[in-house]
């Protein structure tokens, strides 16, 4: 459990990296406005959106793994 666990963390920041390496990218080049719309209808749009998603999803896995490990 505590491997999944930190597995689960590693993935987490990988993914927020990225994100932030993505939007960090594109604030550089100006494109930012050709991202859009990331979410809309409440439903991810682009690679980007799915991305966030991805991140905050597995951040919340690791979060819950987290607090239920001395259980």
């Amino acid at each position: 459990m505590k491997n999944i666990q930190r597995l689960t963390t590693i993935l987490a920041i990988i993914l927020w990296v990225v994100v932030i390496g993505i939007f960090v990218m594109a604030v550089a080049n100006n494109q930012v406005w050709s991202m859009g719309p990331v979410i809309t209808h409440n439903r991810p749009q682009n690679a980007f959106g799915w991305l966030i998603v991805a991140a905050i999803a597995v951040t919340a896995v690791s979060v819950i793994l987290r607090l239920t490990r001395n259980k």
